[in-house]
């Protein structure tokens, strides 16, 4: 780890000694620590909010894709302003299960899709504070970020530097489908409980990056990959001396009873143990290499789908970059906000291939500038998709799952040193994040 300890040096002689002399310093590094966190996290919920409330208030939505046979409600007061522009989607399934559990009949039987914490903990926020459980998930969501991004300026601040934890939150919120962190979904909760998990594993506590890992792995199925970057961590810091093992090997593989609790309560509720493997079919994927799943996802292909017990044959769209040349020939307001152009974006799979193919070369880059068990946090988590594309989109939410692996935007940071490049970068990340999220407000698939 000595990159970490020369980055430090470097930002230390940079620093001036603040009045008061060293503990006033510490003080001020100590401050900015949460301060800065708190006023990227603030900068990020007045752009995606007003974005999201202005575009759901004052644009006409498209029809909506709640889940079957679910009409949604209004909402009244505060709440139809702030939580339902951005209760989208996902958010009306996890809203289901908070409130019904994963029993009983369609379409309950596609929750088993959604992992059980988040769902858990806004049935809870509902019950103590009498709100919505959309309510209590908005909440969740705004405050786990905000965590997210205090711990992940102190890791990032360990491994490199202040000024790289800085930049690093600013790529992160800023980034265009961002605004997934103040969505009523569980990247926030997800980011939150990963970034702890490995800060814990990185300074040693191995007892708390278990429970945060095993936390983790009950929010989405990805939180079990962190027991690759685990291990890199572990063998660094244990090496084969098999005596300093125990417990925190113990420790280390908590992450595994994510999985096994969640198959436990789908058993008692009445399913599969299973099912949260089996219920991705009904999002329309199938099993392919990645390198078939990126010809299917530029210029598309023919796939055979298990269907009711037979194989129905199906046309998997590549990506579409024909609305480019419509906006070229008619680059008005008028065009660029009609209904029709939106569906042709929306539809064209052109942000999922090039949001995957920027994590992949981001990833790459990393395999020689960030620490090992960084890049063992974003592989797993980037490969491991691009075995299940989907017949509707083959690289399915990738947009959505990179944001999680908050490496990608210490390599971003990294790539983009200089000011003149860095900024209308952070500018451009800007102005489509506020597109992006007025595209999910109304109804637009975005990832």
């Amino acid at each position: 780890m000595t990159y970490g300890t020369r980055s430090r040096t470097r930002d230390t002689t940079r620093l001036a000694t603040p009045p008061g002399g060293l503990a006033a310093r510490r003080e001020a590094i100590a401050a900015e620590a949460v301060t800065f966190p708190v006023l990227v996290g603030l900068v990020h919920f007045v752009i995606v909010q007003l974005a999201a409330s202005i575009a759901y208030l004052s644009g006409t939505p498209r029809e909506d894709s709640a889940p079957y046979r679910y009409v949604p409600v209004p909402m009244e007061g505060l709440a139809h302003v702030l939580v339902e522009p951005l209760r989208q989607w996902d958010g009306f399934w996890y809203k289901l299960i908070a409130e019904q559990g994963y029993g009983g009949p369609p379409p309950n039987d596609a929750f088993p899709a959604f992992w059980p914490l988040y769902p858990w903990l806004m049935a809870a926020g509902s019950r103590l504070t009498g709100a919505s459980v959309e309510t209590a998930g908005w909440v969740i969501s705004h405050v786990a970020f905000l965590v997210a991004l205090t711990l992940l300026y102190r890791l990032v601040a360990l491994d490199f530097d202040r000024p790289t934890a800085r930049r690093t939150l600013l790529a992160l919120a800023l980034f265009p489908t961002a605004f997934f962190f103040s969505a009523v979904y569980t990247e926030s909760l997800f980011l939150m409980l990963a970034v702890g998990a490995l800060l814990a594993a990185r300074q040693g506590n191995w007892l708390l990056a278990g429970i945060l890992g095993a936390l983790t792995a009950l929010t989405r199925f990805q939180g079990m990959l962190l027991l690759v970057p685990f291990a890199v961590l572990f063998l660094q810091q244990h090496r084969f001396e098999l005596r300093r093992w125990f417990p925190n090997a113990l420790f280390a593989a908590l992450p595994i009873l994510g999985p096994a609790t969640f198959a436990l309560h789908l058993d008692r509720a009445g399913k599969r143990p299973l099912d949260f493997y089996d219920a991705q079919q009904g999002w329309d994927r199938f099993s392919a290499s990645p390198l078939e799943t990126f010809r299917c996802a530029t210029v598309g292909c023919d796939r055979l789908i298990e269907q009711n017990g037979r194989l129905v044959p199906y046309r998997v769209q590549g990506a579409e970059w024909g609305w480019v040349a419509d906006f070229l020939r008619n680059p008005t307001w008028e065009y660029l906000t009609s209904e029709p152009f939106r569906s042709t974006v929306m539809n064209s799979d052109t942000l999922e291939l090039v949001c995957t193919l920027l994590f992949l070369g981001l990833a790459a880059a990393g395999l020689r500038q960030l620490p090992l068990y960084q890049s063992a946090y974003i592989w797993p988590a980037l490969v491991l998709p691009l075995f299940g594309p989907s017949i509707v989109h083959p690289l399915f939410s990738l947009p959505r799952f990179g944001i999680t692996l908050f490496p990608l935007f210490i390599m971003l940071v990294l790539l983009l040193k200089q000011r003149r490049w860095a900024l209308p970068a952070l500018l451009i990340s800007t102005v489509l994040l506020v597109i992006l999220t007025a595209q999910f407000a109304q109804w637009y698939w975005v990832s």
